[in-house]
Parts: C-alpha cells; sequence; structure tokens
C-alpha cells in the first residue's frame, strides 16, 4: 500500500494529473476536517500554518521603458554598485530542498518528505510549487486517496487527470483559473526535477553560437526555454565552464517576438545593459532588473518590434513565476535574480533559444576552422588598412559614405602601422529570416595607446557576408 501511495504522488507531482491547486492553508483546513479517516501511511505532526503573501499587479504593456527611464535618472551608480558587491555568490537552496523532497518520496520516506515539505513551506511560504507537493503529501496523510491505493497505476492516473475526488464530501474542484494555475504549477515541477543540475552531454559542451569569446568577457548566459533553464558560464583561458542553472519562466505565449505586446519571449543573441535595483521599481520586478538589448539591430532589419525585454525577479507573492507567465520577459526567482546582478557585466552576452543546441569544443574547433567567416574579417581589415574604396563597397553594400558613424575613426586608427582587432567575439545566429555574425572587437595599437569598442552585425547574402550595421561601444 505505502508503495501504490509513492506511486500515485509521483504521478500527481510529475505526470500532471493532480485534482487541483490547493494552498496549504486549504489542506490543513481539510486535514482537521478528516481526523477520524483511516491513515494509509504513518507521518509526523506538523505545523502547517502559512502566512499568504500580497498579490502582486501586472503591470500594463508597454510601461517598462517608462519605468526604466525614471529609475536611471534616479541613479546608475547604485545599480553599479551591485555588480561590483564583494558579498559571496552564494546560490538559492530552496529548489534544493524541494528535489531532495522528491527523491524522499521516491524512496518512499513519506514522514522525513512531509516534515521536509512543512519546512520548506514555512521558510519560503510563497514557493507555490512547494505548497503543491506539500498539499499532496497532505491529502495522502488525511486519506483522501482510500480506496485508490491498491488500484493500477493506469487507472490512478485516469482518475486523477479527470479530477475525481475520492471523497464525495470532499470539496469540490476550484474555478478554472486554480486549475490552470495547478497545470502550471505541475510543468513547473516537471521543468525543475528534469532540468535542475543536469549537465548537457557529452561533457564541456557549449552552445554553438558562442564562436569566440575575448578575454574581456567574464560571463556568458545561455537560456533553454524548453527546459524553463538559464545556464551561467564563466570565461576561463579561451574556455567557458558551467557554474550554475537557475530555473526561469518565459512569456506568456512562448518563444519568437515580432510584435509589440504579443508577450512572447524574443529568440537571438542579446547583451545585458544597465542593472535596475528593486527599490527603483514597481515590486512586480522583485529585487531588480538586468536589461537587454532587444531589439537588437537584426531584429530591426526584419521589422521585429517591441522593448523592454529584462532578466527580473518575482513578485514577493510567488517565489517563482509559471514556465510561460511573463510579458516576455525572463523571470527569476529573487534569490537567483540578485546572485546574477552581483556576477554579470555589461555587455555580457545572453543567447535565447527555445531549445539550446550544443557542441564539444573539438567541434567548434572544427567549424571554426571551416568557417570562412574568419577570412571575411581578415579581408575587412585590410580593405580598411588600404583605404580601398572597391572592397569597402563590396563588405558594406556600398562604400561607406558620411552618414557611416565609424568611418572617420575607423580611417584614423586604421592609419597607424601596428593597428589591429583585439579582444575578438564572434556570435552566430540563425533563424527563418536569415544568418548573422555579432562581432564584438577592440581596433588597438600598442604605440597609440588606444582603442576603439566596435560591434558589428554581418548578415550573409548569397554566399558572402556583408555588414549589416556597425556601432562603436560606448
Amino acid at each position: 500500500m505505502r508503495r501504490s501511495f509513492c506511486r500515485a504522488l509521483l504521478l500527481l507531482c510529475m505526470i500532471g494529473g493532480s485534482t487541483a491547486f490547493v494552498s496549504t492553508a486549504q489542506a490543513q483546513a481539510r486535514h482537521e476536517k478528516s481526523k477520524s479517516v483511516a491513515k494509509p501511511a504513518k507521518f509526523s505532526k506538523l505545523d502547517t500554518s502559512v502566512k499568504p503573501a500580497k498579490r502582486a499587479v501586472e503591470p500594463k504593456p508597454g510601461t517598462r521603458a517608462k519605468i526604466a527611464a525614471a529609475a536611471g535618472a534616479a541613479g546608475a551608480a547604485g545599480a553599479l554598485a551591485v555588480s561590483t558587491s564583494a558579498t559571496p555568490l552564494v546560490p538559492d537552496t530552496a529548489e534544493a530542498r524541494l528535489l531532495e523532497i522528491v527523491q524522499l518520496v521516491k524512496r518512499q520516506e513519506l514522514d522525513a518528505a512531509l516534515k521536509g515539505a512543512a519546512q520548506l513551506t514555512a521558510d519560503v511560504p510563497n514557493f507555490r510549487a512547494a505548497q503543491l507537493v506539500y498539499a499532496d503529501l497532505l491529502r495522502f496523510k488525511t486519506g483522501r486517496m482510500t480506496g485508490w491505493a491498491n488500484a493500477p497505476t493506469s487507472e490512478v492516473t485516469q482518475l486523477l487527470v479527470k479530477h475525481v475526488p475520492a471523497d464525495p464530501k470532499a470539496t469540490p474542484a476550484p474555478p478554472q483559473e486554480l486549475q490552470e494555475q495547478a497545470h502550471g504549477l505541475q510543468k513547473e515541477l516537471q521543468r525543475r526535477v528534469h532540468g535542475a543540475g543536469v549537465l548537457p552531454a557529452p561533457a564541456g559542451s557549449v552552445p554553438r553560437e558562442f564562436q569566440a569569446l575575448g578575454a574581456s568577457v567574464r560571463h556568458a548566459v545561455a537560456i533553454d526555454a524548453s527546459k524553463s533553464r538559464l545556464y551561467l558560464f564563466r570565461h576561463e583561458k579561451g574556455r567557458l565552464r558551467l557554474i550554475g542553472d537557475f530555473y526561469i519562466s518565459i512569456g506568456k505565449f512562448g518563444m519568437g517576438k515580432t510584435l509589440e505586446g504579443d508577450q512572447r519571449t524574443p529568440q537571438g543573441v542579446y547583451f545585458i545593459g544597465r542593472q535596475i535595483p528593486g527599490p527603483r521599481l514597481p515590486e512586480f520586478y522583485g529585487k531588480g532588473a538586468l536589461t537587454l538589448n532587444y531589439p537588437n539591430d537584426w531584429d530591426k532589419s526584419v521589422e521585429r518590434s517591441g522593448d523592454g525585454i529584462w532578466l527580473h525577479g518575482s513578485p514577493p507573492d510567488q517565489f517563482a513565476r509559471l514556465p510561460e507567465a511573463s510579458d516576455g520577459c525572463i523571470v527569476l526567482a529573487n534569490p537567483d535574480l540578485i546572485l546574477l546582478m552581483k556576477t554579470l557585466d555589461r555587455q555580457t552576452p545572453v543567447l535565447i533559444r527555445d531549445k539550446l543546441q550544443w557542441t564539444v569544443p573539438s567541434e567548434r574547433a572544427n567549424a571554426k576552422t571551416a568557417d570562412t567567416f574568419v577570412h571575411v574579417l581578415d579581408n575587412w581589415q585590410q580593405a580598411w588598412k588600404s583605404a580601398d574604396p572597391l572592397l569597402l563597397a563590396k563588405m558594406y553594400g556600398q562604400e561607406p559614405g558620411a552618414e557611416h558613424a565609424p568611418r572617420a575613426r575607423l580611417l584614423e586608427f586604421f592609419r597607424i602601422a601596428d593597428i589591429g582587432v583585439q579582444d575578438l567575439s564572434v556570435y552566430s545566429w540563425k533563424d527563418t529570416q536569415g544568418e548573422v555574425r555579432i562581432v564584438d572587437m577592440q581596433i588597438g595599437s600598442r604605440k597609440a595607446a588606444k582603442t576603439l569598442p566596435l560591434r558589428q552585425y554581418w548578415r550573409r547574402v548569397g554566399d558572402r557576408w556583408e555588414v549589416l550595421s556597425e556601432e562603436i561601444r560606448g
């Protein structure tokens, strides 16, 4: 019988067939009313009191730019202080504790699982996924599943999916909104169980879009929406090392942002702009935000609209949001967001994909050798050194004229004898609209002791590459 309860509970938590979302307080109320029901398994006596948090209100679409401007005007120095803090980087442990509870259930240690769930919901009262697990455990404790304990797995699953209560006197299924929230929490649990701490295989794999990183790039971020996961890498002597992964939420309508207000999360390679501390934002954004440069120059060239795409924290009534819940931003639990704000620099690359594509170092080396784009950059450098108008016209689609902002600076720099490209980073991107390379570099000279920071977007046109945009980075 004990094994049947464990099996049913795991179905409840991971397959997606919960009878309904029940808050911890509601579950405890049922427990108090059903003490006379036969207990299917032994449990410890626990304190289940939880204080509800204040509910946050979703900001209206299009307000982020105004909020960001106001926050920026209030003072960028405070934001910078967050990123340079010497506070040790200690990741939040709430998710790890939740996963340990799931493991206890798998090992049929139900007393310990219930105790752990009670303590977790007491410590983190707004962690709704933990509340769901706790409520499910309490239902087993109160005997609500009596009569199903010895049923075949298929029958249990069918009953759960159809939301059929075992007790005819039990509280009816909650409204549609709460049922949808229950399904979202089920999905969150699945994503956490299957994604947390799972390293990409084979070992040492990195997202293929990170083709080359300059020495100034200290970290890189990659987001896999299909797993609701953000991966944090540290750049160490030319190699990326995975140092952390975090649960995230994306837009209500998934990936592939094209229009303002479509509540989708964009896909592409972006860069962190400013930090906005939590006190300068509405409480809905949690403990702060990291802005992204969506739409980037490639997005603009294919007429994608919208703005205000951030990495930000969760509102006070939610430890984390459901997997698809935002207006397009990437949302993290506040402890995780704070860690990122303390770790990441301005211009840190952030790759966002529906599903990441990983490559091992040997494959990356072979691809780099075969990639003709390396020669394109060499030819671009030579064209500026020689100030050859024909070569420049070929690379830019036309000869850079007076309207080309970096032209005078590039001509000035490339007249220096020992000038060259330094600190080169190359990121690739390909979607249904075409293929691009994003290049960050420093045009530098030891003799002149000065550098010119440059960002370019190159697009493939047939069998050649052409500069789509070029700007001097501030």
